[in-house]
């Protein structure tokens, strides 16, 4: 898989954060599905796992070393 750009799934994590103050997972992809994001999207937020990040910058930085997205 190609890494996508960080702009590409900036705006769910960062709407996610907002909803709890943290980056979960399945808030992520709840965005994502009701938006009909394309799956390289869907892909990329699938991979946070079942991890809590406390900051969008925590998911970004995870995702980066990943390599799912690119900084």
């Amino acid at each position: 898989m190609t890494p996508l750009p960080w702009s590409a799934i900036a705006k769910y994590v960062e709407e996610a954060h907002s909803f709890k103050g943290r980056v979960e997972r399945a808030d992520c992809l709840d965005l994502a599905f009701s938006s009909r994001a394309p799956d390289e999207v869907i892909d990329a937020l699938d991979a946070l796992g079942s991890r809590i990040f406390p900051t969008v910058a925590a998911a970004r930085e995870f995702l980066a070393a990943q390599k799912y997205v690119t900084e």
